[in-house]
């Protein structure tokens, strides 16, 4: 009975560990997305102002497209989101290696010394972390963060 109980242990642990990674995995891509929605509509607007500015000889229009170029600009700057894309990356690949030592680097199952000992990485990593993430967001005030208050990933 014990040894069904550990290999259920370590089904949990894998189980969580994937969930983790694939958390983060969409939540660096939903991250990315947004930086990249920001860069792209702020070139786009550039390069308006500059038509509007010169080919067209409308110098409001121009002044209007150059002023989104300018809050894209500031946006980059704040956004937690384009901190976050890091932050996310490292955290999975982290996990990723956890992941690996358990499938590849130790018997089928694990040892209970194996699994105690990937579990002190997972739970020294999500504190690593997490302070990380709080240096990241205390190194700029006033970041806006578009998740909310409620980001489970940040901890994770």
């Amino acid at each position: 009975m014990e040894a069904n109980s550990h290999e259920a242990l370590v089904g949990e642990f894998l189980a969580e560990i994937n969930t983790a990674i694939e958390n983060h995995g969409k939540a660096y891509t939903w991250d990315t997305f947004w930086y990249q929605s920001i860069v792209v509509t702020s070139a786009i607007c550039g390069i308006l102002s500059l038509i509007f500015g010169t080919a067209a000889n409308d110098p409001k229009v121009a002044g209007i497209f150059g002023g989104i170029t300018t809050i894209g600009t500031v946006l980059t700057q704040t956004l937690h989101c384009v901190k976050a894309q890091g932050w996310q990356s490292a955290m999975k690949t982290e996990l990723e290696a956890i992941r690996l030592q358990l499938v590849y680097e130790h018997a089928s199952p694990p040892s209970a010394e194996a699994l105690a000992d990937l579990s002190k990485q997972y739970r020294d990593l999500k504190l690593r972390m997490a302070a990380e993430w709080q240096r990241l967001i205390s190194s700029q005030p006033g970041g806006i963060n578009l998740k909310g208050k409620g980001n489970k990933n940040a901890a994770e």
